[in-house]
């Protein structure tokens, strides 16, 4: 219930106030009135939004719908969402499409390139060790084939010097190097039976380290220890060092 408070006589300026006074159940009802209002609007928005016209069939709710612009067609302008038309979130995540074809072409074809690169490498790679195989391999065969005809040269040549000469004939040992490195001792030993020296490896230790000396055996005259010694000394070995001297 409202009361109303009337102004005081004595001329008084002061604002006039009401007091409302609501029961238990005159409260209900109020609320219950404002949720079935609230109902009654939100059911009104589907129906609108699904494209129902509600005014058609009530024409006093005509006066209280606001007016929507039209086309020369009679529809409204940007048209009403189709039932279908919301389930289209549903469908995009069903069967995604690609934004931008023309990107994913571009990337496409810049995997493919970036794949065929790396084949080209790996196949010239796999070529330059194929070659290298190869010369090592000939370079081995080549290197077996000058020992095995080094080899052979002094019993030649100790055989002519017989014919030629009566000067004695010795078997000489010459130590022409010294290395710390094994492969380096071999490859001096290799050089120096391409240039037709009888060249070979032998390890030995002094103190607590390993040494690879290079030898090379000799077998003539004293006399053809020289030709032996201007190899060496192509190679900034001008004194070898003899190890040993047997007679023949």
């Amino acid at each position: 219930m409202a009361t109303k408070k009337t102004k005081p006589k004595g001329g008084s300026t002061q604002d006039k106030t009401y007091t409302f006074t609501f029961t238990l159940p005159s409260l209900i009802g109020l609320c219950s009135g404002a949720v079935v209002a609230l109902c009654a609007f939100f059911i009104l928005g589907i129906l609108l939004g699904r494209g129902y016209e509600p005014e058609k069939d009530v024409p006093e709710l005509a006066m209280v719908m606001p007016s929507q612009a039209e086309n020369s067609t009679g529809e409204v302008k940007g048209g009403v969402l189709k039932p279908e038309e919301l389930q289209y979130m549903d469908d995009l995540k069903q069967n995604p499409e690609p934004v931008n074809k023309a990107g994913r072409d571009k990337i496409r074809k810049a995997d493919e390139a970036e794949k065929a690169e790396a084949q080209k490498k790996a196949e010239a790679k796999a070529r330059r060790l194929a070659e290298r195989k190869a010369a090592a391999e000939a370079a081995a065969k080549k290197s077996a084939e000058e020992s095995k005809t080094a080899a052979s040269e002094p019993d030649q040549a100790v055989s002519k010097q017989k014919q030629d000469s009566d000067a004695p004939i010795f078997d000489y040992v010459y130590q022409v190097a010294s290395f710390l490195d094994e492969e380096k001792a071999a490859g001096f030993a290799g050089t120096l039976q391409g240039d037709g020296l009888n060249s070979y490896v032998q390890s030995g230790k002094s103190g607590n380290k390993t040494y690879y000396r290079v030898f090379v055996n000799h077998v003539g005259t004293a006399a053809s220890t020289d030709q032996m010694k201007s190899v060496v000394a192509k190679y900034g070995i001008k004194k070898p060092l003899l190890r040993s001297k047997t007679a023949q």
